[in-house]
């Protein structure tokens, strides 16, 4: 069977194995490699277009150069509203689900140095210090719909396959959710029922968030170079909350003497005989609780071929992550008579907890350019950003076993992709204190294998509310629509298609900045 690729690509999938933690570890490998680039209101009215622009707090994490900007000293902070918003449609059944939280999503200074008076010669020497909300990982994500066409049971006895892993296998027979072929070598088939409705549910619960906490230099010289770089701090709190549950009927004896003759289930005097032809209902649930923290750094520059024009250029390290991860998963089945009984006639479960262990990630190199036109009353910049997600690293310590490693940057490399970011943005000024912006993001897709398009746009407005006071407000609407499996099956030995769910995420964040220059 081909399991392995299927595995590797399912959203989600039950932690039972060494191949199916190892999975889960390349997904959360991916996933804190990602930032959501926050930062102040005006940046993000601007679409985050800030790697040819200086002089907000916001540089100190996005081009460290543009602090050389800076004529005065700065402080600010900036709260948040954060709304996710996701719609599940399984098996043409629609789920919608909401998820809102308040927060500071970034708050910094700089410091201003000024070190010539003259115009020739270094200007100043700048220095920022900043706290930001790089992702926010509260999320509901729900589907559920009537699958006539397989069984997770199926996914459980691929695994069995794969993973040669026998205690899986005594556990799953002790749940009566499988039974051998008669050809052993084909391994295991379900008692569940492929080919009859089943009533699946998906509602997996995420928290958590990543923020960094970074100082950065920045320079001015001749007012034509600007120079920078950032020393960033991160780190990260992950949970994951899953569950499946899928309710149907389990094979009748005809079915089950067609894979096995000799089946215990088939055997009217055997106890396994009453599971037939009854009505089942399993839960699946995993909980996963990851923390980690890291340092990274970046250098960037710009350069002023003209007056109203900017040249931009950053590049980030990787975020050097230790990581200590806790999971733990349950399989519960239960049988009824009827569709309608309460209690059940037979029920079991199986627990798996893995012990806390420690594992390291190393996030790709990122490279990024931008440009930006100044005119009168305003401005247009723009960025690229290049990432090469199949070149995160996932590195082992403790009791991991060190030969994963080899595993691990075979299948970064085989799920995921390089991508280039694109971001776009633009400042009118009304007035002398009032100002518009509007901005867009486009995202590249990171998987070789998958659909994902994402994409957001912004809009802002800026207030000086005296000569040293201002205020900042941006809302900023994002789109993800992507497919997901809850679980993944060998399409063609079991001559059935994986069961895809597409989702419609967006994610609205309202942010107000309020700062004070000195």
């Amino acid at each position: 069977m081909k399991l392995k690729n299927i595995l590797l690509t399912s959203l989600c999938v039950s932690s039972f194995g060494a191949t199916t933690i190892q999975a889960q570890t390349i997904n959360e490998g991916f996933l804190f490699s990602q930032e959501n680039n926050g930062g102040t209101a005006r940046f993000k009215g601007l679409g985050n277009a800030k790697t040819a622009l200086g002089g907000d707090i916001s540089s100190i994490t996005g081009n460290p150069a543009g602090l050389g900007f800076f004529g005065q000293s700065d402080i600010s902070i900036t709260a948040s509203y954060n709304n996710a918003a996701n719609e599940g449609s399984y098996f043409g059944s629609k789920v919608n689900k909401n998820k809102g939280r308040f927060g500071i999503d970034h708050a910094g200074t700089v410091f201003h140095f000024p070190k010539n008076e003259g115009y020739y010669g270094w200007q100043n020497f700048n220095v920022g210090l900043s706290y930001e909300n790089t992702n926010s990982f509260n999320n509901h994500v729900r589907y559920e719909g009537t699958n006539p066409d397989n069984t997770i049971v199926s996914a459980y006895s691929d695994e069995i396959d794969i993973t040669k892993n026998v205690a899986f296998a005594d556990d799953l027979t002790r749940l009566k959710l499988i039974e051998r072929f008669a050809d052993a070598q084909q391994g295991y088939f379900p008692i569940t029922n492929e080919m009859e409705d089943k009533q699946q549910v998906s509602d997996i619960l995420t928290k958590g968030f990543s923020s960094r906490t970074a100082i950065a230099f920045g320079g001015n010289y001749n007012n034509k170079f600007y120079i920078g770089g950032t020393i960033g701090f991160s780190s990260f709190r992950y949970e994951n909350s899953d569950q499946f549950s899928e309710r149907g009927w389990t094979k009748n004896r005809a079915t089950v003497l067609a894979d096995n003759p000799g089946s215990t289930f088939a055997d009217p005097d055997h106890e396994n005989s009453k599971i037939l032809d009854a009505n089942y209902e399993l839960f699946d649930e995993n909980y996963i609780e990851s923390e980690g923290a890291g340092i990274d750094f970046k250098v960037g520059a710009i350069f002023k071929p003209a007056v109203d024009w900017n040249i931009g250029a950053t590049i980030t390290s990787p975020t050097w992550y230790t990581i200590d991860r806790y999971a733990e998963s349950t399989i519960t089945a239960d049988y009824y008579d009827n569709e309608t009984a309460s209690d059940s006639f037979f029920g079991a479960d199986i627990f798996y907890q893995d012990q806390e262990f420690t594992y390291r990630v190393v996030t790709p190199w990122k490279f990024g350019v931008g440009l930006s036109k100044f005119f009168s009353r305003g401005l247009i910049s723009a960025d690229a950003e290049y990432i090469n997600y199949g070149s995160t690293k996932i590195r082992t310590s403790g009791a991991i076993d060190p030969s994963w490693e080899e595993g691990w940057d075979a299948d970064m490399k085989d799920t995921y992709q390089a991508v280039v970011n694109v971001r776009a943005g633009g400042e009118y000024l009304f007035t002398n204190a009032i100002s518009g912006r509007l901005g867009f993001n486009y995202f590249g897709n990171p998987y070789k294998n998958a659909d994902n398009k994402q994409y957001s746009g912004s809009m802002g407005l800026g207030i000086k509310l005296s000569h040293a006071l201002y205020m900042d407000i941006a809302v900023v609407h994002l789109v993800n629509d992507y497919k997901a499996s809850r679980y993944t099956i060998d399409e063609t030995f079991w001559d059935s298609s994986n069961p895809i769910a597409s989702i419609k995420h967006q994610r609205t964040n309202a942010v107000l900045t309020l700062g004070v220059k000195f």
